[in-house]
């Protein structure tokens, strides 16, 4: 199972040049609105995938807009595959 909170600590990794002290991360955070590369999203994605022993479905990942989304998603998968 993983949490926003571990989520939100790996996309602020990813902002580290991008004021990431100026961002409030939270569930409700739109990963279109963080200004992240679709490469740096995949390496957030990916990141969950090892730490959980997943694999996403890809049409499903695509469907992930908000870091809740993006939780909820890990950890439904995470039951599935279990």
């Amino acid at each position: 199972m993983i949490t926003v909170e571990q989520v939100c600590e790996m996309v602020q990794k990813k902002l580290r040049g991008k004021s990431a002290d100026e961002v409030n991360l939270g569930a409700q955070t739109a990963f279109d609105d963080l200004g992240l590369s679709s490469l740096q999203v995949a390496d957030i994605v990916y990141g969950i995938e090892d730490q959980l022993g997943i694999e996403f479905d890809p049409s499903r990942a695509a469907d992930v807009k908000t870091i809740g989304d993006l939780v909820d998603l890990a950890n439904t998968t995470a039951q599935l595959q279990a």
